[in-house]
């Protein structure tokens, strides 16, 4: 008797899975792979203040913030760095620039200033109050003692330098010696950040290609010798499959928050509805279609609201966009499976 070799479509599911799986893990291999080095420097006051204002989030370099902005704009911070305060209207160019300020301090032409910023929401006015400070006010208000730090930046203090994947730093103090902890290279600080943020959204991507294949499989499996066409109530099936499996990959590799437990659910079951609206276009339902699409961001936004507060108005519809994006692959397996194969209608 000849061999039964899997079927395109069966090979198809199968390679689905085994991407979905490797995705499933991307954000725990991109934060806990690579180390950065930092580095523990010593500064007297007012030394090394691009260090300093790099490391701590209590100071603002405003040097560095205004350098794109023409000097005709920047009227409003001379008048306040020589006479103290200015109050008045902001070009829009200065007030997009400085308008997030909300550090105590900040670096301005050498010298340290007590900041505040106040503007008005319905206007371009502000007052801005600039009081010129000396370097040892700053680094004592500024820094933390040592004894209070994390292990992580004891040990760089202590040997001058450290590794791991995220160190807290900043300016620390030890018997009136003050240290700057930053990372040698922040290039590749920037890099380790970046690869977090993409395994943190391909994570629940390759849930909901679990989800999908899994789906599949299981259809196919119930009756393996022929290539039935995909219908829609079996697509949506598939896709509330993807809540159980999101549901148990966070308690089982993430920190089983009930706010991780919902957003990474309706994500994953974002990704998965791919499959519905796949199957939904193959049959020209385009009604439908629209009520699902419309429905699963509606669900999902409140969904994310209800346990993150007002920002799930904006974390909310960033989830059901990069789900869309990123369910192109369930939609075409949904749009290839609700078609006849090949195979069978010639039988």
């Amino acid at each position: 008797m000849s061999p039964s070799y899997p079927s395109i479509r069966t090979i198809a599911v199968l390679l689905l899975l085994v991407v979905g799986s490797t995705l499933s893990f991307a954000f725990h291999a991109t934060a806990g792979g690579a180390t950065i080095t930092y580095e523990a420097t010593a500064v007297e006051p007012g030394g090394n203040p691009e260090l300093v204002t790099r490391a701590t989030s209590n100071v603002t370099d405003l040097d560095e913030r205004l350098s794109d902005t023409p000097s005709q704009y920047q009227q409003p911070i001379r008048t306040a760095a020589a006479t103290g305060t200015y109050n008045g209207t902001l070009s829009p160019e200065l007030h997009i620039v400085i308008d997030d300020i909300e550090t105590p301090y900040v670096r301005y032409n050498g010298s340290y200033y007590a900041w505040t910023l106040s503007t008005d929401e319905e206007t371009t006015n502000a007052t801005i109050r600039m009081r010129q400070t000396d370097p040892e006010t700053v680094f004592t208000s500024v820094a933390r003692p040592v004894s209070e730090a994390p292990p992580e930046v004891q040990t760089a203090i202590e040997t001058g330098t450290t590794t791991g994947s995220i160190v807290e730093s900043g300016l620390y103090r030890q018997d009136g010696t003050y240290y700057v902890v930053a990372p040698e290279n922040e290039d590749a600080l920037a890099t380790q950040l970046a690869g977090t943020v993409i395994g943190f959204v391909l994570t629940p991507v390759g849930r909901g290609y679990v989800a999908v294949a899994l789906g599949l499989l299981a259809y196919r499996y119930r009756d393996p010798t022929r290539d039935r066409p995909l219908t829609a109530r079996r697509a949506a099936a598939i896709a509330v499959l993807a809540i159980p499996i999101a549901l148990v990959g966070t308690a089982l590799f993430e920190s089983g928050s009930a706010t991780r437990f919902v957003t990474g659910s309706m994500s994953v079951a974002v990704v998965a509805s791919g499959v519905v609206a796949g199957v939904l276009t193959a049959q020209r339902r385009w009604l439908s279609l629209a009520g699902v699409t419309i429905g699963i961001g509606l669900l999902t936004t409140a969904s994310i609201s209800a346990v993150l507060g007002p920002v799930g108005l904006f974390f909310g519809p960033l989830v059901v966009f990069i789900g869309i994006g990123t369910g192109v692959i369930p939609f075409g397996y949904g749009y290839a499976f609700a078609q006849t194969a090949p195979r069978e209608s010639a039988q």
